[in-house]
């Protein structure tokens, strides 16, 4: 899993690079360089492996384009998590990269990936550890309600895991698909 979260944030990083390498002049674009933003969204969860975890979840965040539709976030995020053993609540905090490869109009297409720590009430998943890392990444689209105001929502893979803090006996993790939809406000 590590390894597919290094290749999406090098492909992520590499098309920005190559956007940004154009001589040419600019397009239009509600993302430009400098721009701030403040998101909130809400997500649902399921674990598709052995686990059968589910959450639900929001989340508010602050993002920065660094250049024009590549932006950097960080964000903080509360879940309630249900799964076997006791259920649990969940903190977490992270930074993602968004980068809207397409804007047409009123919409855009953008891909992100991030990656997080998090701490729960109790162990999560049932067997694991309080504290775990986070990693996330996904396609997601945008619609422009009005100006600097956008409706968004997505898929994301969802992986959270310990990275053996506490041995191997201790590190299990969840694998879920999450789905969202926020809005995001730009200033």
């Amino acid at each position: 899993m590590k390894n597919i979260f290094i290749s999406l944030s090098f492909a992520v990083l590499s098309m920005a690079a190559i956007a940004r390498a154009d001589d040419s002049p600019a397009p239009s674009t509600d993302f430009p360089k400098g721009t701030f933003s403040l998101t909130t969204e809400a997500d649902y969860g399921h674990s598709f492996d052995l686990s059968p975890t589910r959450f639900e979840s929001g989340l508010v965040g602050v993002g920065y384009y660094v250049w024009d539709n590549f932006s950097l976030n960080a964000e903080a995020a509360g879940f309630s998590v249900q799964q076997p053993g006791p259920d649990s609540i969940i903190t977490e905090f992270d930074l993602k990269l968004r980068h809207h490869l397409y804007n047409s109009g009123n919409f855009s297409f953008f891909v992100d990936a991030g990656g997080g720590v998090s701490y729960a009430t109790d162990r999560t998943p049932f067997g694991g550890t309080y504290y775990n890392y986070t990693i996330q990444t996904g396609p997601g689209v945008s619609w422009k309600l009005r100006q600097n105001l956008f409706l968004m929502g997505g898929v994301r893979y969802w992986h959270l895991s310990n990275a053996r803090l506490e041995g191997p006996t201790h590190n299990p993790s969840v694998n879920a698909l999450e789905g969202y939809v926020g809005l995001m406000f730009t200033f």
